[in-house]
């Protein structure tokens, strides 16, 4: 019994550190998984607070690249303000200094319209108001220098007037004499004065003027150069010299010259360039009997040729 005993109390004291040493063991395991947890946790912190920090920095940059941008953007949106405000003030100061230059009242001003003709006073230098801007720089100074000339020597004056088309007054006539009354109202005024005008799209001319002026021209030079210098070079819209001619043999028969006349016209030569099939008809049979001919002889004259050798050699047959 006591050997039982004691094997008893050997076991249980054996059994007793066995569970001691488990539960230390236990312990230990737990503490190591707690540590690994605790450094892995650590590292997963410090890698967020890395990756946020990059983050944040690379954010910075972009924030400062951008806004540089802008400012870059700005700066040259500004330039291209300051650019576009100083041209605008070039080309208002230009366009004042044309207009303070060019005298807009005067009525020889070459944009003159319709109405401004009416509304303006009598030309007192230069005779030509272009409305219609087909007159050169040569043909308006050989005009001008020829009515001046008329004008110091005679004392009349005529003045030239081209518009593009007549927009109230479709008579040209009509609007010779209105423009002539409203500049020259009363007759001491406008007894030797008178207006050539000339009008582009229409193609038609009107010569108008005071009692002592159209009696001096002449009713038979007015009709030749209405009739034939004005229709004669508008039919090619020779414009510039229908002005000139018109006005040089006005200008020639009031200061007493003779009259240079009409233009020639240019006759186009319409006559046919072609045959007719009668023609043709004619020229084909006389060709084809030369060929027939040319063919005939072509066969016949080298037989002709072979039957005078084989006659004349006396060996032939043999």
């Amino acid at each position: 019994r006591r050997r039982d005993s004691q094997r008893e109390r050997e076991r249980e004291r054996r059994m007793m550190m066995m569970s001691t040493t488990t539960t230390h063991a236990a312990t230990r395991t737990t503490g190591t998984f707690k540590t690994l947890r605790e450094r892995s946790c650590s590292r997963v912190h410090a890698t967020t607070t890395t990756t946020s920090s990059s983050h944040n920095q690379t954010s910075s940059r972009t924030k400062n690249s951008s806004s540089d941008e802008d400012d870059d953007e700005k700066m040259i949106k500004k330039k291209q303000h300051f650019v576009e405000q100083l041209g605008r003030g070039v080309s208002a100061f230009a366009l004042a200094s044309a207009m303070s230059l060019s005298p807009i009242s005067m009525v020889d001003s070459a944009n003159a319209s319709e109405i401004e003709i009416l509304q303006t006073p009598a030309p007192t230098s230069g005779y030509i108001v272009d409305d219609a801007g087909i007159m050169s720089r040569a043909s308006a100074g050989s005009i001008n220098k020829t009515l001046k000339e008329l004008e110091d020597q005679t004392g009349y004056h005529l003045n030239v007037i081209t518009v593009r088309k007549l927009v109230f007054e479709q008579d040209p006539y009509a609007f010779g004499d209105k423009v002539l009354e409203t500049w020259y109202p009363t007759l001491e005024e406008g007894n030797n004065k008178g207006n050539f005008l000339l009008v582009k799209t229409a193609k038609e001319a009107a010569v108008v003027g005071g009692p002592k002026f159209l009696k001096a021209v002449g009713d038979d030079v007015l009709e030749s150069v209405l009739s034939k210098n004005v229709p004669i070079n508008l039919e090619y819209e020779k414009f510039n010299e229908a002005l000139t001619s018109s006005v040089d043999r006005i200008a020639a028969v009031l200061e007493g010259k003779p009259d240079p006349g009409p233009p020639a016209k240019f006759e186009k030569d319409n006559s046919r360039t072609f045959k007719t099939k009668e023609e043709t008809g004619a020229k084909r049979e006389v060709f084809s009997n030369v060929v027939v001919g040319l063919l005939v002889i072509s066969f016949v004259v080298p037989m002709l040729q072979y039957f005078g050798y084989v006659t004349g050699d006396p060996d032939f047959d043999d």
